[in-house]
């Protein structure tokens, strides 16, 4: 469907209980364009004030995961939470709150040396192109081109195509002005999301996961709790989604989380 024709989550809230239900939610958001404003540039993102007290607020009774394209050290400096729960480069590393004995990293020096390979040749070849920002991150790599000119967008994505195709063990896809490189396996946002819950024995009886994203890697965690939760994507979106309901941006996702703060529970909070 397109996201035109989605539902408002924030007219949708009773509908939205009605799926809880008596089960808890467990928040998985993504964080640019969702739980913070998109930057020109990925070091100038920002997550506002507002935003993380509410997110301490839920996590004290909830999972909350941070989903994110970011590389997990960079995310958790941008959070700043140590109650929360990280999912770092499209979720190929997680880590939980320090004690809670959560921790994954999905590859190995194979798929490293594929990506180092990968950046050295971008940054030889793009280095003249003005605007490109290429981000390494260990685990996933990312080519910016928001701020290139229209007329060189195309050259940025004919040599990111054939970088890749020149470097066995890679995939391509795409994002909100980013070509996204990462390693070649059956991993993803949605498959991270579904690992966390298994992992803290989070089972469908007991909670509700609410997935919240704007770009085309949180269609992953849209189509994985289908069937079992709530997703909401964030903006125009890049196409036609897998989501339940939408908002319009990161000031709505705010309004939207600040209804489950005082959200009532006949159940005691889930030990995670």
């Amino acid at each position: 469907m397109t996201v035109s024709g989605l539902p408002w989550a924030l007219d949708s809230l009773p509908e939205i209980e009605g799926t809880i239900g008596a089960r808890k939610p467990a928040f998985f958001l993504d964080f640019d364009g969702t739980t913070a404003p998109l930057a020109s540039r990925p070091e100038q993102a920002k997550m506002p004030r507002a935003v993380r007290e509410v997110l301490a607020e839920l996590a004290g009774d909830h999972l909350v995961c941070v989903v994110s394209g970011r590389d997990l050290a960079d995310l958790r400096r941008k959070v700043d939470l140590a109650t929360v729960y990280y999912a770092g480069d499209h979720g190929y590393r997680i880590a939980g709150p320090p004690g809670s004995g959560v921790e994954l990293e999905v590859g190995g020096l194979e798929e490293r040396l594929a990506l180092e390979t990968a950046s050295y040749e971008l940054e030889r070849r793009l280095h003249t192109i003005e605007g490109v920002v290429i981000e390494a991150k260990g685990a996933s790599l990312s080519v910016h081109y928001r701020l290139v000119a229209e007329d060189q967008r195309p050259l940025v994505e004919r040599i990111v195509r054939e970088v890749v195709d020149s470097t066995p063990g890679l995939r391509l896809t795409a994002g909100k002005l980013v070509h996204e490189l990462r390693p070649h396996l059956p991993w993803d946002k949605g498959r991270a999301v579904l690992w966390l819950l298994g992992r803290l024995r989070l089972h469908r009886d007991l909670v509700c996961p609410l997935c919240v994203g704007d770009d085309l890697t949180d269609e992953d965690m849209f189509v994985a709790v289908r069937g079992w939760g709530v997703s909401v994507i964030v903006g125009e979106g890049p196409g036609p989604t897998k989501a339940h309901y939408r908002l319009d941006d990161y000031g709505e996702v705010l309004e939207f989380l600040r209804t489950f703060v005082d959200r009532k529970s006949d159940k005691p909070p889930l030990s995670v």
